[in-house]
């Protein structure tokens, strides 16, 4: 008995730390509604990606979801001897619950735990040869995470009706703002494309160009 209730503790801790609802909220987000066919006519853009993370910082926004994205996309093709390098970077700051934590704690999980967080991620399109930058699209992140039981059902119904929601047992990556800022990347990069032509010509130059290995 007297183990029993430091481990249900440790238990309900446990499992209610993997209740966790995040809400975000993607600055200068776009979607592809312009007809990319022009694009796609001459051929994928290939690229060698590179993600930068930030050295012991957890980031929702950085993880292999990026390459698996990327990979789906009908813009973009991965590929490690183009010399167009796309450079993915990302950068947050987090303001931990205080009071809030101290309560969900002394509650079991079952008082919310409020915890906020701003980002930037940054593609980044460059010369592979030259290290010369040619195109940056930066996205700022303002992101909100509760952690509680009570988050449950919210976690399981609000991700169906909005794309701004995710979360559950998964609070090291959010997969669904990932799939957001690719898809910003592609409107944006489509709009730049057919506004300047040259520019297009320059990355299907460089697509098609490849490195020794």
């Amino acid at each position: 008995m007297k183990l029993s209730y430091p481990l249900a503790l440790v238990f309900a801790l446990t499992f209610s730390f993997s209740c966790n609802l995040h809400y975000f909220s993607i600055a200068n987000r776009n979607s592809v509604n312009t007809n990319a066919s022009e694009i796609l006519m001459r051929g994928k853009i290939r690229f060698n990606l590179i993600r930068s993370e930030e050295a012991a910082k957890p980031n929702l926004y950085n993880s292999s979801v990026v390459e698996y994205e990327l990979a789906k996309s009908e813009l973009f093709e991965l590929s490690k001897t183009s010399k167009l390098d796309l450079t993915y970077t990302s950068s947050t700051g987090i303001n931990y619950g205080g009071i809030s934590t101290v309560l969900f704690l002394l509650t079991l999980g079952i008082f919310p735990s409020l915890e906020e967080s701003y980002s930037n991620v940054t593609f980044t399109l460059s010369d592979r040869d030259s290290r010369k930058i040619i195109r940056d699209y930066t996205y700022p992140i303002q992101g909100r995470r509760i952690i509680s039981w009570l988050t449950i059902p919210f976690y399981i119904v609000l991700p169906l009706v909005s794309d701004s929601f995710d979360g559950g047992a998964n609070n090291t990556t959010s997969s669904s703002s990932i799939r957001l800022l690719v898809e910003s990347f592609e409107a944006d990069f489509v709009k730049d494309c057919k506004e300047n032509p040259e520019l297009l010509q320059k990355f299907q130059t460089l697509s098609k160009e490849l490195m020794e290995l």
